[in-house]
Protein backbone atom coordinates (compact mmCIF):
# COMPACT_ATOMS: atom_id res chain seq x y z
CA UNK A 1 0.00 0.00 0.00
CA UNK A 2 2.89 2.34 0.67
CA UNK A 3 4.08 3.84 -2.65
CA UNK A 4 7.71 4.07 -1.38
CA UNK A 5 7.95 0.44 -0.26
CA UNK A 6 9.21 -0.74 -3.63
CA UNK A 7 12.05 1.80 -3.56
CA UNK A 8 13.11 0.68 -0.10
CA UNK A 9 13.14 -2.92 -1.14
CA UNK A 10 15.22 -2.07 -4.17
CA UNK A 11 17.72 -0.19 -2.01
CA UNK A 12 17.95 -3.17 0.34
CA UNK A 13 18.67 -5.44 -2.54
CA UNK A 14 21.08 -3.17 -4.34
CA UNK A 15 23.05 -1.42 -1.55
CA UNK A 16 24.52 -3.12 1.51
CA UNK A 17 23.39 -1.77 4.83
CA UNK A 18 25.12 -1.71 8.18
CA UNK A 19 23.25 -2.20 11.42
CA UNK A 20 19.51 -2.24 12.01
CA UNK A 21 16.94 0.02 10.53
CA UNK A 22 15.36 2.95 12.30
CA UNK A 23 11.93 3.28 13.69
CA UNK A 24 10.70 4.84 10.49
CA UNK A 25 11.69 1.76 8.52
CA UNK A 26 14.66 3.42 6.72
CA UNK A 27 18.00 1.73 7.12
CA UNK A 28 20.95 3.69 8.38
CA UNK A 29 24.72 3.08 8.60
CA UNK A 30 26.14 2.69 12.09
CA UNK A 31 29.85 1.93 11.63
CA UNK A 32 31.23 4.27 9.02
CA UNK A 33 34.80 3.72 7.75
CA UNK A 34 37.32 6.14 9.32
CA UNK A 35 37.62 9.44 7.48
CA UNK A 36 41.01 10.95 6.56
CA UNK A 37 40.69 14.06 8.74
CA UNK A 38 39.76 11.99 11.78
CA UNK A 39 42.46 9.42 11.17
CA UNK A 40 45.10 8.77 13.82
CA UNK A 41 47.91 6.32 14.13
CA UNK A 42 50.62 5.41 16.54
CA UNK A 43 53.16 7.35 14.48
CA UNK A 44 51.35 10.72 14.34
CA UNK A 45 49.35 10.61 17.54
CA UNK A 46 50.41 13.28 20.01
CA UNK A 47 52.76 15.05 17.52
CA UNK A 48 52.50 18.67 16.37
CA UNK A 49 52.67 19.79 12.80
CA UNK A 50 56.25 21.11 13.36
CA UNK A 51 57.35 17.65 14.48
CA UNK A 52 56.10 15.89 11.33
CA UNK A 53 58.70 13.74 9.68
CA UNK A 54 60.53 15.34 6.75
CA UNK A 55 59.27 13.63 3.58
CA UNK A 56 62.75 13.51 2.03
CA UNK A 57 64.04 11.58 5.00
CA UNK A 58 62.63 8.38 3.53
CA UNK A 59 64.98 8.78 0.57
CA UNK A 60 68.01 9.68 2.75
CA UNK A 61 67.92 13.43 1.83
CA UNK A 62 68.95 15.68 4.80
CA UNK A 63 66.73 18.49 5.95
CA UNK A 64 67.73 22.06 4.80
CA UNK A 65 68.01 23.19 8.43
CA UNK A 66 70.45 20.38 9.10
CA UNK A 67 72.55 21.47 6.14
CA UNK A 68 72.68 25.07 7.38
CA UNK A 69 73.62 24.00 10.89
CA UNK A 70 76.38 21.77 9.54
CA UNK A 71 77.80 24.66 7.54
CA UNK A 72 77.75 26.94 10.59
CA UNK A 73 79.53 24.29 12.67
CA UNK A 74 82.17 23.87 9.96
CA UNK A 75 82.81 27.61 9.85
CA UNK A 76 83.11 27.78 13.64
CA UNK A 77 85.54 24.89 13.64
CA UNK A 78 87.63 26.49 10.87
CA UNK A 79 87.85 29.79 12.76
CA UNK A 80 88.86 27.98 15.93
CA UNK A 81 91.56 26.02 14.12
CA UNK A 82 92.92 29.19 12.49
CA UNK A 83 93.03 30.99 15.86
CA UNK A 84 94.80 28.07 17.51
CA UNK A 85 97.26 27.80 14.62
CA UNK A 86 98.08 31.53 14.87
CA UNK A 87 98.70 31.26 18.60
CA UNK A 88 100.84 28.17 18.14
CA UNK A 89 102.79 29.88 15.35
CA UNK A 90 103.46 32.92 17.52
CA UNK A 91 104.68 30.76 20.39
CA UNK A 92 106.85 28.78 17.98
CA UNK A 93 108.43 31.98 16.64
CA UNK A 94 109.28 33.19 20.14
CA UNK A 95 110.77 29.85 21.10
CA UNK A 96 112.71 29.68 17.85
CA UNK A 97 114.12 33.16 18.34
CA UNK A 98 115.38 32.39 21.84
CA UNK A 99 117.09 29.26 20.53
CA UNK A 100 118.70 31.19 17.68
CA UNK A 101 120.04 33.91 20.01
CA UNK A 102 121.55 31.26 22.25
CA UNK A 103 123.27 29.80 19.18
CA UNK A 104 124.55 33.26 18.17
CA UNK A 105 126.04 33.77 21.62
CA UNK A 106 126.93 36.98 23.44
CA UNK A 107 130.05 38.82 22.46
CA UNK A 108 131.56 41.57 20.35
CA UNK A 109 128.39 42.47 18.46
CA UNK A 110 126.32 43.00 21.62
CA UNK A 111 129.06 45.08 23.24
CA UNK A 112 129.37 47.28 20.16
CA UNK A 113 125.62 47.82 20.10
CA UNK A 114 125.73 48.44 23.85
CA UNK A 115 128.19 51.33 23.33
CA UNK A 116 126.22 52.90 20.49
CA UNK A 117 122.87 52.73 22.30
CA UNK A 118 124.57 53.91 25.49
CA UNK A 119 125.64 57.07 23.68
CA UNK A 120 122.05 57.56 22.53
CA UNK A 121 120.80 57.22 26.09
CA UNK A 122 123.59 59.50 27.28
CA UNK A 123 122.50 62.15 24.77
CA UNK A 124 118.98 61.98 26.17
CA UNK A 125 120.29 62.48 29.70
CA UNK A 126 122.36 65.47 28.61
CA UNK A 127 119.40 67.17 26.94
CA UNK A 128 117.33 66.90 30.10
CA UNK A 129 119.97 68.84 32.07
CA UNK A 130 120.78 71.50 29.46
CA UNK A 131 117.99 73.96 30.26
CA UNK A 132 118.66 73.93 33.99
CA UNK A 133 122.31 74.87 33.48
CA UNK A 134 121.79 77.58 30.85
CA UNK A 135 118.89 79.44 32.51
CA UNK A 136 120.99 81.77 34.74
CA UNK A 137 122.95 82.98 31.72
CA UNK A 138 120.22 82.80 29.10
CA UNK A 139 117.81 84.96 31.10
CA UNK A 140 120.20 87.87 30.75
CA UNK A 141 120.63 87.55 26.99
CA UNK A 142 116.94 86.93 26.31
CA UNK A 143 115.48 89.03 29.16
CA UNK A 144 113.38 86.15 30.46
CA UNK A 145 110.69 86.57 33.11
CA UNK A 146 109.96 84.00 35.80
CA UNK A 147 107.06 82.63 33.74
CA UNK A 148 109.29 82.32 30.68
CA UNK A 149 111.92 80.44 32.67
CA UNK A 150 109.29 78.05 34.03
CA UNK A 151 107.92 77.38 30.57
CA UNK A 152 111.41 76.78 29.21
CA UNK A 153 112.01 74.12 31.85
CA UNK A 154 108.62 72.52 31.20
CA UNK A 155 108.65 72.44 27.42
CA UNK A 156 111.33 69.74 27.15
CA UNK A 157 109.25 67.26 29.15
CA UNK A 158 106.14 68.07 27.13
CA UNK A 159 108.08 67.19 24.01
CA UNK A 160 109.29 63.96 25.61
CA UNK A 161 105.71 62.96 26.40
CA UNK A 162 104.58 63.59 22.81
CA UNK A 163 107.60 61.80 21.40
CA UNK A 164 107.06 58.71 23.54
CA UNK A 165 103.49 58.35 22.27
CA UNK A 166 104.35 58.88 18.60
CA UNK A 167 107.64 57.00 18.29
CA UNK A 168 106.48 54.02 20.33
CA UNK A 169 103.77 53.19 17.80
CA UNK A 170 106.03 53.90 14.82
CA UNK A 171 108.73 51.56 16.15
CA UNK A 172 106.30 48.64 15.85
CA UNK A 173 105.53 49.53 12.22
CA UNK A 174 108.72 51.01 10.74
CA UNK A 175 111.35 49.21 12.79
CA UNK A 176 113.45 49.87 15.90
CA UNK A 177 116.59 51.07 14.15
CA UNK A 178 114.81 53.28 11.64
CA UNK A 179 112.72 55.06 14.28
CA UNK A 180 115.75 55.46 16.53
CA UNK A 181 117.64 57.05 13.63
CA UNK A 182 114.79 59.50 13.07
CA UNK A 183 114.52 60.35 16.76
CA UNK A 184 118.25 60.92 17.18
CA UNK A 185 118.36 63.00 13.99
CA UNK A 186 115.54 65.24 15.27
CA UNK A 187 117.27 65.57 18.64
CA UNK A 188 120.63 66.41 17.03
CA UNK A 189 119.31 68.91 14.50
CA UNK A 190 117.16 70.95 16.87
CA UNK A 191 119.70 70.78 19.69
CA UNK A 192 122.26 72.22 17.30
CA UNK A 193 119.89 74.95 16.09
CA UNK A 194 118.91 75.95 19.62
CA UNK A 195 122.43 77.16 20.41
CA UNK A 196 122.12 79.79 17.62
CA UNK A 197 118.55 80.93 18.45
CA UNK A 198 118.58 84.58 19.53
CA UNK A 199 114.92 85.01 20.50
CA UNK A 200 112.94 83.29 23.21
CA UNK A 201 110.28 81.99 20.79
CA UNK A 202 112.74 80.19 18.52
CA UNK A 203 114.72 78.83 21.46
CA UNK A 204 111.67 77.30 23.17
CA UNK A 205 110.44 75.86 19.85
CA UNK A 206 113.79 74.20 19.17
CA UNK A 207 113.87 72.75 22.68
CA UNK A 208 110.34 71.37 22.21
CA UNK A 209 111.36 69.59 19.00
CA UNK A 210 114.50 68.31 20.68
CA UNK A 211 112.32 66.91 23.48
CA UNK A 212 110.19 65.05 20.92
CA UNK A 213 113.35 63.34 19.70
CA UNK A 214 114.41 62.50 23.26
CA UNK A 215 111.04 61.00 24.15
CA UNK A 216 111.17 58.73 21.13
CA UNK A 217 114.70 57.43 21.62
CA UNK A 218 114.46 56.47 25.30
CA UNK A 219 111.90 53.60 25.00
CA UNK A 220 113.13 52.43 21.60
CA UNK A 221 116.71 52.04 22.89
CA UNK A 222 115.69 49.44 25.48
CA UNK A 223 113.44 47.52 23.06
CA UNK A 224 116.06 47.51 20.34
CA UNK A 225 118.85 46.27 22.62
CA UNK A 226 116.74 43.60 24.36
CA UNK A 227 115.96 41.91 21.02
CA UNK A 228 119.67 41.13 20.54
CA UNK A 229 120.09 39.57 23.99
CA UNK A 230 119.59 36.08 25.32
CA UNK A 231 117.03 35.57 28.05
CA UNK A 232 119.62 35.02 30.79
CA UNK A 233 121.57 38.17 29.78
CA UNK A 234 118.63 40.50 29.24
CA UNK A 235 117.97 41.88 32.71
CA UNK A 236 121.64 42.34 33.57
CA UNK A 237 122.65 44.22 30.45
CA UNK A 238 119.57 46.41 30.36
CA UNK A 239 120.41 47.51 33.89
CA UNK A 240 123.95 48.32 32.81
CA UNK A 241 122.56 50.35 29.92
CA UNK A 242 120.81 52.62 32.42
CA UNK A 243 124.24 53.77 33.63
CA UNK A 244 124.62 55.89 30.51
CA UNK A 245 121.76 58.12 31.64
CA UNK A 246 123.74 59.03 34.76
CA UNK A 247 126.87 59.44 32.64
CA UNK A 248 124.92 61.95 30.55
CA UNK A 249 124.13 63.92 33.70
CA UNK A 250 127.80 63.87 34.73
CA UNK A 251 128.86 64.94 31.24
CA UNK A 252 126.44 67.90 31.29
CA UNK A 253 127.52 68.89 34.81
CA UNK A 254 131.25 68.86 34.12
CA UNK A 255 130.96 70.66 30.77
CA UNK A 256 128.71 73.30 32.33
CA UNK A 257 131.21 73.75 35.18
CA UNK A 258 134.08 74.14 32.70
CA UNK A 259 132.41 76.31 30.03
CA UNK A 260 129.56 78.49 31.31
CA UNK A 261 131.54 80.55 33.86
CA UNK A 262 133.83 81.76 31.03
CA UNK A 263 131.37 84.27 29.67
CA UNK A 264 133.90 85.59 27.16
CA UNK A 265 134.13 82.27 25.32
CA UNK A 266 132.15 83.35 22.33
CA UNK A 267 131.75 86.06 19.75
CA UNK A 268 129.23 88.62 18.65
CA UNK A 269 128.16 90.08 15.33
CA UNK A 270 126.87 93.51 16.23
CA UNK A 271 123.91 93.71 18.59
CA UNK A 272 121.72 91.25 16.67
CA UNK A 273 123.77 88.10 17.11
CA UNK A 274 125.40 87.16 20.43
CA UNK A 275 127.17 83.85 20.95
CA UNK A 276 128.28 83.59 24.58
CA UNK A 277 129.63 80.75 26.68
CA UNK A 278 126.26 79.16 27.49
CA UNK A 279 125.67 78.70 23.76
CA UNK A 280 129.04 76.96 23.52
CA UNK A 281 127.83 74.64 26.28
CA UNK A 282 124.65 73.83 24.34
CA UNK A 283 126.78 73.10 21.26
CA UNK A 284 129.04 70.73 23.23
CA UNK A 285 125.97 68.90 24.58
CA UNK A 286 124.98 68.17 21.00
CA UNK A 287 128.05 65.93 20.47
CA UNK A 288 126.85 62.68 22.19
CA UNK A 289 123.70 62.67 20.06
CA UNK A 290 125.74 63.15 16.87
CA UNK A 291 128.13 60.34 17.88
CA UNK A 292 125.23 57.95 18.60
CA UNK A 293 123.63 58.82 15.26
CA UNK A 294 126.88 58.11 13.39
CA UNK A 295 127.35 54.77 15.16
CA UNK A 296 123.75 53.68 14.62
CA UNK A 297 124.14 54.00 10.85
CA UNK A 298 126.36 50.89 10.90
CA UNK A 299 124.03 48.83 13.11
CA UNK A 300 121.43 46.44 11.62
CA UNK A 301 117.68 46.32 12.15
CA UNK A 302 116.24 44.12 14.89
CA UNK A 303 115.83 40.58 13.46
CA UNK A 304 112.90 39.95 15.80
CA UNK A 305 111.02 42.86 14.21
CA UNK A 306 111.86 41.57 10.72
CA UNK A 307 110.61 38.07 11.54
CA UNK A 308 107.35 39.41 12.94
CA UNK A 309 106.84 41.27 9.67
CA UNK A 310 107.59 38.23 7.45
CA UNK A 311 110.98 39.54 6.24
CA UNK A 312 112.73 36.22 6.63
CA UNK A 313 115.76 36.75 4.35
CA UNK A 314 116.82 40.03 5.96
CA UNK A 315 116.46 38.60 9.45
CA UNK A 316 118.46 35.51 8.53
CA UNK A 317 121.35 37.60 7.15
CA UNK A 318 121.48 39.76 10.29
CA UNK A 319 121.40 36.75 12.61
CA UNK A 320 124.20 35.13 10.64
CA UNK A 321 126.23 38.35 10.93
CA UNK A 322 125.72 38.40 14.70
CA UNK A 323 126.71 34.73 14.93
CA UNK A 324 129.89 35.12 12.85
CA UNK A 325 130.98 38.34 14.59
CA UNK A 326 130.70 36.83 18.07
CA UNK A 327 132.36 33.48 17.36
CA UNK A 328 135.19 34.95 15.33
CA UNK A 329 135.99 37.27 18.22
CA UNK A 330 136.03 34.23 20.52
CA UNK A 331 138.53 32.44 18.28
CA UNK A 332 136.10 29.98 16.66
CA UNK A 333 135.65 31.21 13.06
CA UNK A 334 134.91 27.68 11.84
CA UNK A 335 131.52 27.55 13.54
CA UNK A 336 128.68 27.56 11.00
CA UNK A 337 125.29 29.20 11.46
CA UNK A 338 122.94 26.21 11.68
CA UNK A 339 119.56 27.92 11.19
CA UNK A 340 118.08 27.33 7.73
CA UNK A 341 114.33 27.93 8.17
CA UNK A 342 112.28 30.20 10.42
CA UNK A 343 108.48 30.38 10.50
CA UNK A 344 107.29 33.90 9.82
CA UNK A 345 103.63 34.95 10.22
CA UNK A 346 102.12 37.43 7.78
CA UNK A 347 99.57 39.84 9.22
CA UNK A 348 96.45 41.05 7.42
CA UNK A 349 97.69 44.66 7.50
CA UNK A 350 100.94 43.66 5.79
CA UNK A 351 99.02 41.75 3.12
CA UNK A 352 96.74 44.75 2.54
CA UNK A 353 99.67 47.14 2.17
CA UNK A 354 101.51 44.72 -0.10
CA UNK A 355 98.52 44.26 -2.42
CA UNK A 356 97.67 47.95 -2.57
CA UNK A 357 101.30 48.95 -3.11
CA UNK A 358 101.59 46.87 -6.27
CA UNK A 359 98.90 48.85 -8.08
CA UNK A 360 98.50 52.45 -9.16
CA UNK A 361 101.07 55.19 -9.67
CA UNK A 362 104.12 55.88 -7.53
CA UNK A 363 102.30 58.67 -5.70
CA UNK A 364 99.30 56.42 -5.00
CA UNK A 365 101.58 53.67 -3.65
CA UNK A 366 103.32 56.23 -1.43
CA UNK A 367 100.01 57.54 -0.07
CA UNK A 368 98.59 54.05 0.55
CA UNK A 369 101.60 52.94 2.55
CA UNK A 370 101.96 56.06 4.66
CA UNK A 371 98.28 56.71 5.25
CA UNK A 372 97.81 53.10 6.35
CA UNK A 373 100.80 53.48 8.66
CA UNK A 374 99.43 56.68 10.19
CA UNK A 375 96.02 55.08 10.76
CA UNK A 376 97.57 52.06 12.47
CA UNK A 377 99.76 54.17 14.77
CA UNK A 378 97.05 56.60 15.79
CA UNK A 379 94.55 53.80 16.29
CA UNK A 380 96.98 52.15 18.72
CA UNK A 381 97.70 55.41 20.55
CA UNK A 382 94.04 56.40 20.84
CA UNK A 383 93.18 52.92 22.11
CA UNK A 384 95.77 53.24 24.86
CA UNK A 385 94.54 56.72 25.79
CA UNK A 386 90.94 55.53 25.86
CA UNK A 387 91.88 52.67 28.18
CA UNK A 388 93.77 55.08 30.42
CA UNK A 389 90.94 57.59 30.70
CA UNK A 390 88.31 54.90 31.18
CA UNK A 391 90.35 53.51 34.08
CA UNK A 392 91.52 56.64 35.89
CA UNK A 393 89.20 59.48 34.81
Amino acid sequence: DDPYQNNINQQRETYPTYGEGGDDGYPYQTDYPPQEEDAASDVTEGNDEDDQMYEGEYQGVPHPDEIKEARRAARREARMKARMAAEAEEETLAEQYETIMEDCGHGRFQWTLFTVLGLALMADGVECFVVGFVLPSAEKDMCLSNADKGMLGLIVYVGMMVGAVVWGGLADKLGRRQCLLYALAINSIFSFLSCFAQGYGFFIFFRLCSGIGIGGSIPVVYTYFSEFLQMDKRGEHLSWLCLFWMLGGLYASFTAWGIIPHYGWGFSMGTEFQFHSWRVFVLVCFLPSAAALAGLVFMPESPRFLLENARHDEAWMILRKVHDTNWRAKGEPERVFQVSQIKTPLTQDDEFIEIQSETGTAFQRFMVRHMTLVKQVFYTDFTLLALFFSRYV
